[in-house]
C-alpha cells in the first residue's frame, strides 16, 4: 500500500505542533510542553508574536528498563520530516508496535521550534544547536580554514559577479586542500562569529539545556535507551546514513551497527556523508545520561547534492542579516531553503516515512527484543 506522505508532513510548525499534540492525547501519552523564550516572527503561517514549545510525549511504564527516544526539528526547518516520522508512529505504526511492558517510547517535537517556525536552521539567537552541546568556552575549537575564508563564507553581497567571486575561492580551497578539508571548514561549527554560517554559540542555549534536563527526567531512569535525531540534507536523495560520533569499536557503535547493519556510519571513520562535529546532541546525551547504555544516532536523510544545500544556508544567513525577508528574492531564498530540507516531491516524503518506521521497529527490536 502506497503511503499518503500529506497525512502526515505539515504545512508549518503550527500545524505540526497541533497534529503531533493531538496524535498524542489520542493515544493516551502522557504529555508534557516546555516553552522557550522566543516567538515566533512569521513563517509559512505568517503568524507573528505565538509561542513556540518542545513537546513530549511518553508512552510506556513509569519505571521502564529501556526507551527508545525519538527527536525532530533540532535544525528547525529539517523538523517537517521527523516530525512526520513521529506522526505517522503515533496514528499508525504504533498499533502494532509490539512494545515490551518494560519498554517505553519517549517522542520529543521540535527541539528548534523557533527555527522550525520561521524556517531556518538556526534558533532565534543565529545557533546552530547541534554545534552547542559542549562546555563553554572551554570546549570551544577554532576553525582557521574558516577565517581564512569568511568572506566568501559570509558574504556582504549576493550579487551575481561578486558571488561568482566567492564562489570560486571556495573551489580554489577545495581544489588545494580537497573536498573534504572544505565540507569540514563549513561544517564543523565555529564559535567566533555570532552572525556567521555554522555559529556554535558562546553559551548554552535554552534549547539546549532543555533537551538535557528532558533526557534526564523523561527517560524515567531506565538503564538502556536507544535515541534518534531526525536530521535531512545530506546523502543520496531519498536514503538515510544512521550517523554516530563514536569509532567503530566503540560498545554503543557495535550495538547500532548490529540494529540497523551498513546504514551506520561514524564521522571519525571518514566513511560518513558528515564531517565530525563539535558540540552535537549526541555529544551532550552523553554528558547527560552518563550512567546509562546509550545508544546516541542521528538519522539523515538525504536531499540534494552537498553544494546546492550549503548554498541555501549561506543565502539564507544572508538574508537574515543583510537582505529583506518579503521581497521578491527573500521569498526565493525561502522557497529554496525549505526545498533543500524538505523536497516537495511526495516520492521523497512518502520514501522517509517508510524508511523512518523501519528504523524504529529495527530499534525496538535491538533494545527492546529481549526485555
Amino acid at each position: 500500500m502506497s503511503i499518503d506522505s500529506a497525512l502526515h508532513f505539515s504545512r508549518d510548525y503550527f500545524e505540526a505542533r497541533e497534529r503531533f499534540l493531538v496524535a498524542s492525547a489520542a493515544r493516551g501519552a502522557r504529555i508534557e510542553s516546555h516553552p522557550i523564550a522566543a516567538k515566533s516572527l512569521g513563517g509559512e503561517s505568517g503568524e507573528s508574536g505565538k509561542s513556540l514549545s518542545i513537546d513530549v510525549a511518553y508512552l510506556g511504564p513509569d519505571s521502564p528498563e529501556c526507551v527508545i527516544a525519538l527527536s525532530s526539528g533540532l535544525h528547525g526547518v529539517e523538523g517537517f520530516a521527523g516530525s512526520a516520522i513521529q506522526h505517522r508512529f503515533l496514528t499508525e505504526q504504533f498499533e502494532g508496535f509490539e512494545l515490551p511492558g518494560s519498554c517505553g517510547v519517549l517522542i520529543l517535537h521540535a527541539l528548534n521550534p523557533f527555527g522550525f517556525a520561521v524556517l531556518r536552521r538556526v534558533n532565534e539567537s543565529n545557533v546552530d544547536l547541534n554545534r552547542n552541546f559542549m562546555q563553554h568556552p572551554a570546549d570551544h575549537v577554532a576553525n582557521p580554514g574558516y577565517e581564512e575564508l569568511y568572506d566568501a563564507i559570509n558574504p556582504l553581497s549576493l550579487d551575481e559577479e561578486v558571488d561568482v567571486h566567492h564562489r570560486g575561492r571556495l573551489l580554489e580551497y577545495a581544489k588545494e586542500h580537497g573536498f573534504s578539508k572544505l565540507q569540514e571548514v563549513l561544517t564543523v561549527g565555529q564559535y567566533i562569529h555570532p552572525g556567521g554560517v555554522q555559529f556554535g554559540g558562546q553559551q548554552p542555549e535554552e534549547s539546549n539545556r532543555l533537551v538535557r534536563q528532558i533526557a534526564v527526567d523523561a527517560t524515567r531512569g531506565a538503564a538502556r535507551v536507544a535515541w534518534i535525531d531526525f536530521h535531512t540534507g545530506l546523502g543520496p536523495w531519498g536514503e538515510v546514513e544512521i550517523i554516530m560520533e563514536s569509532p567503530p569499536e566503540a560498545q554503543d557503535f557495535v550495538r547500532a551497527k548490529a540494529w540497523w547493519g551498513d546504514r551506520v556510519r561514524s564521522t571519525l571513520s571518514g566513511e560518513s556523508v558528515s564531517v565530525a562535529i563539535h558540540g552535537s546532541i549526541e555529544h551532550g546525551l552523553a554528558e547527560s545520561l552518563s550512567d546509562r547504555e546509550l545508544t546516541a544516532t542521528a538519522a539523515e536523510f538525504g536531499t540534494y547534492d552537498p553544494v546546492r544545500v550549503f548554498s541555501a544556508m549561506r543565502a539564507d544567513n544572508w538574508l537574515h542579516r543583510h537582505g529583506t525577508l518579503d521581497s521578491e528574492q527573500g521569498v526565493s531564498i525561502k522557497q529554496e531553503l525549505l526545498e533543500v530540507f524538505r523536497p516537495e516531491a511526495p516520492e521523497w516524503g512518502a520514501r522517509i516515512l517508510e524508511v523512518g518506521a523501519g528504523l524504529v521497529e529495527q530499534a525496538r527490536q535491538g533494545l527492546c527484543g529481549d526485555a
